[in-house]
């Protein structure tokens, strides 16, 4: 059978499965529409996506999925993103491992922030009761995916009063935010991102009509962004 060929969902379907005494685990399958895009059939009938690509002279390969899961049009659309992604100087196998190792705010806080406050601060449980109390709603992003208007919603929410309690006064707020900008100021060490803390301001503490508009003036800039 060839080997190279157009994929189309039969031909994929019919395609035979690795001997169960070859020396290789999977017979490879080569897409003549999306140069690169292979399709990988095992010894047990499974098969998979991959694209191989060469990156800076080194020969590579990142996984697509298998196949039904990931359909041939699927599979043909990532393959295509994986290679522009390529022609901008972009490794896709890197990018996506980076992403994939990026920890979220919630794990970085507690287990690279927290380990090193305990340490060289007094006030470390002051710390994590205010991020438990009050970020929780952005322990779950990756931390490169948390930005400015989340931060300012945390100071918004705590700043405003609700049904079950009253608002927050300033500077507890601006203990939270604080916070933030500290822990942000790690992760640009260890993770290579930007503070986006940095660019949410602390209230003022003496005055609350200032205060109020402070909050405002702030609500209204990130929402143009």
């Amino acid at each position: 059978m060839k080997k190279k060929f157009k994929f189309t969902t039969t031909n994929l379907k019919s395609l035979p499965r690795n001997s169960s005494d070859s020396p290789s685990t999977e017979l490879e399958f080569s897409d003549t529409e999306v140069t690169g895009l292979k399709c990988l059939s095992g010894k047990t009938d499974s098969k998979r996506f991959l694209l191989r690509y060469q990156f800076n002279g080194k020969k590579k390969s990142i996984a697509i999925g298998r196949f039904p899961d990931v359909d041939l049009t699927m599979a043909r659309k990532i393959a295509r993103q994986y290679k522009a992604q390529i022609a901008q100087g972009q490794d896709p196998k890197q990018e996506r491992d980076m992403v994939k190792a990026m920890p979220t705010v919630g794990e970085f806080f507690h287990q690279t922030y927290l380990p090193s406050a305990k340490k060289r601060k007094r006030t470390w449980k002051d710390d994590m009761q205010r991020f438990n109390d009050h970020c929780h709603k952005i322990a779950h992003l990756k931390y490169s995916d948390l930005n400015a208007t989340h931060v300012l919603q945390i100071q918004l929410a705590m700043n405003n009063e609700t049904k079950l309690r009253k608002a927050y006064a300033p500077a507890t707020c601006n203990r939270v935010t604080a916070l933030l900008k500290t822990v942000g100021k790690l992760a640009t060490q260890l993770l290579d991102i930007p503070n986006v803390a940095e660019r949410v301001s602390l209230l003022p503490e003496n005055n609350a009509r200032t205060r109020y508009c402070d909050v405002a003036k702030q609500s209204a800039s990130f929402g143009q962004h």
